[in-house]
């Protein structure tokens, strides 16, 4: 009986609890169902503005010096003398022509460096000399014994000519037998003796000619070998063709130097060189405009000092490409006469040269071009425009007639984004191409202000 009461208690309570979950239940309120949420992405934009700009083309280089000169010994020595102080650095002075008023040039010395013993050489000087004056002595003479045979034979020709007439007057008395054979026979002796002095000094004075000639030439000789001397003593001072400064020496007073040794070396600081290895492409940017003269101007600055630079010209080029950089070099001259800080030879130096303008175009970042085309944002949407590849400078692409001014380029969230997606620009977040060019170590362009 009192299991039969547990279970009609249990049955009870169940239904009734089921009753009360389900008067609940019916009194709640159905839940209000979301309207779904269009997402809006949030970018960062390129503000796309009508620009002027020019390529920079850029190398690296070492400057040279232009003018630079090693001297070395043109005779063998001690070395007696030096200029004071012999130090790397000194200042030299060439030799140098002046006209004055007159018109009448004059030369300067130039500093002497270094002097070699010239004892030895002066003497062969002196000898020289004393042999060119032997050789005049002989020719005077030999010019004096030819105006005596002319004097000489005159008179024997007279005298030739006053005994064929006296051998022709005995020639005639033997006819007529008033002479005797004998006279006739003594005439014909007497004529001989003159006619054989007469030929020898005609032959003497055949061979004056021949020996005046030969005495001419050794005199030559004698010349040429005391020019010589003089030019070895002229070579024992050791003076420098170009001004500058002694870069590097070599010997000092008292050593013995042989032809050939090197002294001293002398750098002009006045103008230095700076050969740049550019690509293909560039080479063929800059090369019509140096044919025609028209030489490009390059700015030059040290790798640590950005700001410091110096102004070149591009001169010349290399008639031939290097085959395995593949580059061709051009040379930048930059003159140092009226810079305050001289570019000194040596300097491993940043050359930025110019190159092409390209004017009324707009300068978009490459990292916003994906598949040749980009992603504008209008109206808070994303708009896919298509572009053409052009010129690429560094980090920018160069377009024309593809953009206006004030286009907004989206510049992040480029491999989520497609056409028509909501958009956000943050802001502050719009870039621009200042901006862009300050994330560059070394731009390779410059623009120019619009009008």
């Amino acid at each position: 009986m009192r299991t039969l009461f547990s279970i009609i208690l249990i049955a009870a309570c169940l239904i009734g609890g089921g009753f009360v979950t389900w008067l609940v239940a019916s009194m709640r309120e159905d839940p209000k169902r979301a309207e779904p949420v269009e997402r809006s992405h949030i970018v960062q934009v390129y503000q796309a503005d009508s620009v002027t700009i020019q390529e920079m083309l850029t190398g690296f280089g070492t400057a040279r010096a232009m003018q630079e000169v090693i001297l070395s010994a043109q005779v063998s020595g001690e070395i007696v003398e030096t200029i004071v102080p012999l130090k790397i650095g000194k200042e030299i002075s060439a030799a140098s022509f002046q006209t004055d008023v007159d018109g009448v040039s004059k030369q300067s010395s130039g500093d002497l460096i270094a002097r070699i013993d010239p004892q030895t050489y002066q003497e062969r000087v002196e000898q020289a000399e004393d042999l060119l004056n032997e050789d005049q002595a002989e020719l005077n003479r030999l010019e004096q014994e030819q105006k005596n045979f002319t004097r000489r034979l005159q008179i024997a020709e007279k005298n030739f000519n006053a005994f064929i007439s006296e051998y022709k007057r005995v020639e005639n008395l033997v006819r007529q037998e008033i002479a005797s054979p004998s006279d006739l026979t003594t005439a014909e002796l007497d004529l001989r003796k003159y006619e054989e002095a007469k030929v020898q000094l005609e032959t003497e004075l055949a061979l004056m000619p021949q020996k005046i000639k030969q005495v001419e030439a050794k005199r030559q000789t004698r010349r040429n070998e005391l020019d010589l001397a003089k030019l070895e003593v002229e070579r024992t001072s050791v003076t420098s063709p170009i001004s500058g400064q002694l870069s590097k020496i070599n010997v000092e007073k008292g050593q013995y130097v042989r032809v050939g040794d090197p002294l001293v070396t002398v750098t002009s600081k006045k103008q230095v060189e700076i050969p740049i290895g550019i690509a293909m492409e560039d080479y063929l940017k800059i090369i019509p405009r140096i044919a025609a003269g028209e030489y490009p101007t390059a700015r030059i600055s040290t790798r640590s000092t950005a700001d410091a630079y110096w102004e070149g010209l591009v001169t010349r080029a290399s008639p031939t490409a290097d085959a395995q950089t593949r580059t061709v070099d051009v040379f930048v001259v930059v003159d140092n006469e009226n810079s305050a800080s001289p570019l000194l030879p040596g300097t491993f130096v940043t050359v930025q040269i110019e190159g092409p303008v390209y004017e009324n175009v707009i300068a978009i970042p490459r990292d916003a071009v994906i598949d040749d085309e980009i992603l504008l944002a209008q109206d808070g949407k994303v708009v896919s425009v298509p572009i053409e590849k052009t010129i690429d400078i560094q980090t920018i692409r160069i377009l024309k007639d593809q953009l206006t001014p004030g286009d907004q380029v989206i510049m992040t969230n480029l491999d989520i984004l497609k056409q028509g997606d909501k958009i956000k620009i943050t802001e502050d977040s719009t870039q621009t191409l200042e901006d862009e060019m300050k994330r560059m170590q070394i731009p390779n362009f410059r623009i120019f202000p619009q009008p």
